[in-house]
């Protein structure tokens, strides 16, 4: 198994120099700033607080009850959820 410095370097050695000089600025530029900062990922909490403060965007409350289940209507044609895909295609 090649490792990941052998498959650089024989990647390296099919550049020209021009390229070569753009991967080594490349190479030390995240040296010196890292690859940025890491992130956390969000909470839904966070997600909703960030959501609230868009506009067009209306968080429920959150004491709403949930949907209620329901039986679909039965009738004649064919459903809009397969319409939409048959578009697609």
């Amino acid at each position: 198994m090649t490792s990941a410095k052998e498959l650089l370097a024989q990647e390296i050695e099919g550049l020209s120099e021009e390229d070569a000089r753009d991967v080594l600025a490349l190479l030390k530029r995240n040296r010196t700033t890292g690859s940025g900062p890491v992130k956390p990922k969000l909470t839904r909490e966070e997600l909703i607080k960030r959501a609230a403060g868009h506009p067009g965007i209306r968080v429920p409350d959150p004491n709403t009850p949930p949907f209620q289940k329901f039986e679909p209507v039965d009738c004649a044609g064919t459903p809009a959820s397969e319409l939409l895909i048959a578009d697609r295609l």
